[in-house]
């Protein structure tokens, strides 16, 4: 190998373990993720509403007594926002888009009323089944099989994405780009990827001219890279972590000191306009995370994360991007040293960690009781998404001054109790440490040796005396 090939050969190297931090610090940003199905796109001519009837079918599937109600639940504007990314009227045009379909009703129910919705899954499974020319028969939803023949292969979109990228659809091919050089990554390749028209209409079903706005989009927000290689040449993108990592962790306010309690206000779907006409870069929910972060989503709470990406197949991603807590609280200590200044909850992953220093780069004194609010959290077992992203939500509470600390004072007050405890018992290590050195002294062993040397002395006289006693 010639010395410019060599040295080519390590740059290329040193390049690719940069994009590999660069990826493990990012990937726990991101949060949960949706699966979206490409089919969906096919029977819905609308991305937008595919992405709705994705996500609709996952809260369907999972959500909390929906067969005891009938299907029915209930989302606001602010709901299906939070977790889609769609703006008011984007989620009334896919709604219309659905409705027309015969795929979804909405009516008013309870008292006070307020907006549900329902999948009409046998009209649903019945135009799925025609598409893969399969039988029109009762499809069981609650097969996992069924339901990966019936939805086909889906796509990890990241709802955090939405923002950066200037709306839905840069959000869903920048989600795309992401796990593609993830895998480019991992295998040591080239982080360029094909970026032709026709392979982001079939894996994403995106128009071109939808494609092209979602491209300009990520050029103009400093995301992407587009350039021809090749003969003939084809055209190849690639993502700028270093500008994504930034856009990800510089929307945090600072944390600020203020005790006061704020909350975002339930937006019901019919207080927006409904007029189909709209982009999503021209409204933006009033916060990512929701006011109440334990309950995440209202009363539907187990909806907020969308297990039905387990349906992925041969053209996914092939991996579960976000795996779940589910196991049962355990007494072990809500935290251990997680390097420098901070004590950081012993559920967290070392990357999850690293991503979680850089969010609270901003936070100043508030990052400690931050992450003990958040370790109270998992002790208690009530974060079903990603520590990191919860973690989002309370910095997001704290720079809105409404963030009030609740679990988080008994961990630092048993955190508190366990560093006396160990610096009592440190102190007492120490003192035996020096007692014994001491023993181990010569002067300490003839001072020893000249006090027994004096107690056998004390015992022989003693004895003397007693014996010289008992003479007649």
């Amino acid at each position: 190998m010639t010395e410019d090939a060599r040295r080519e050969h390590e740059d290329s190297r040193a390049a690719g373990d940069d994009h590999a931090a660069s990826l493990a610090v990012i990937w726990p940003l991101l949060g949960r993720h949706i699966a979206f199905h490409r089919r969906l796109v096919d029977l819905t001519s609308s991305v937008k509403a595919a992405l709705l009837l994705s996500q609709s079918i996952y809260w369907t599937r999972h959500g909390r007594d929906i067969p005891r109600n009938g299907g029915w639940f209930h989302k606001t504007t602010e709901q299906w926002a939070i977790e889609t990314g769609l703006s008011p009227k984007e989620q009334a045009s896919a709604r219309e888009v659905l409705r027309d379909l015969a795929l979804l009703d909405d009516q008013r129910i309870g008292i006070p009323a307020r907006l549900h919705f329902r999948l009409r899954l046998d009209e649903l499974g019945a135009r799925l089944a025609d598409r893969i020319a399969g039988h029109p028969h009762a499809v069981d939803w609650s097969d996992r099989l069924v339901l990966a023949e019936l939805l086909g292969p889906s796509v990890a979109f990241h709802r955090a994405l939405v923002e950066v990228a200037g709306g839905v659809h840069g959000g869903l091919m920048l989600s795309r780009a992401l796990h593609l050089t993830r895998l480019q990554v991992r295998r040591r390749l080239d982080q360029w990827i094909v970026s032709s028209a026709a392979r982001w209409f079939e894996e994403l079903g995106l128009t071109r001219r939808e494609q092209e706005t979602a491209r300009r989009d990520l050029v103009r927000a400093g995301l992407w890279e587009e350039c021809l290689r090749g003969i003939p040449p084809s055209l190849v993108a690639r993502i700028r972590l270093d500008c994504l990592l930034t856009l990800l962790t510089e929307d945090v306010p600072p944390a600020r000191g203020t005790d006061l309690r704020g909350a975002v206000p339930e937006r019901d779907v019919d207080a927006a306009n409904d007029s189909p006409k709209s982009d999503s870069r021209v409204w933006q929910p009033r916060s990512l995370a929701t006011p109440n972060p334990p309950r995440q989503f209202g009363p539907t709470r187990e909806h907020g994360s969308p297990e039905s990406a387990a349906l992925l197949m041969n053209h996914s991603t092939g991996e579960s991007l976000q795996p779940q807590n589910t196991g049962s609280p355990t007494p072990a200590p809500a935290a251990v040293d997680g390097g420098g200044e901070l004590i950081f909850p012993e559920q967290m992953l070392p990357d999850e960690r690293q991503a979680a220093r850089v969010l609270l780069r901003p936070c100043g004194d508030h990052a400690q009781a931050l992450l003990d609010e958040l370790a109270g959290r998992l002790q208690m077992g009530g974060v079903r998404s990603s520590p990191v992203a919860y973690l989002r939500g309370l910095i997001a509470r704290a720079g809105a001054g409404s963030f009030v600390p609740e679990l988080g004072l008994r961990v630092a007050a048993a955190r508190a109790q366990r560093q006396k405890e160990a610096a009592l018992r440190r102190e007492r290590e120490a003192e035996e440490r020096r007692l014994a050195a001491e023993r181990a002294t010569p002067e300490y062993q003839a001072r020893a040796r000249a006090q027994r040397e004096k107690v056998r002395q004390m015992l022989g006289e003693l004895k003397t005396r007693m014996n010289t006693g008992r003479q007649p």
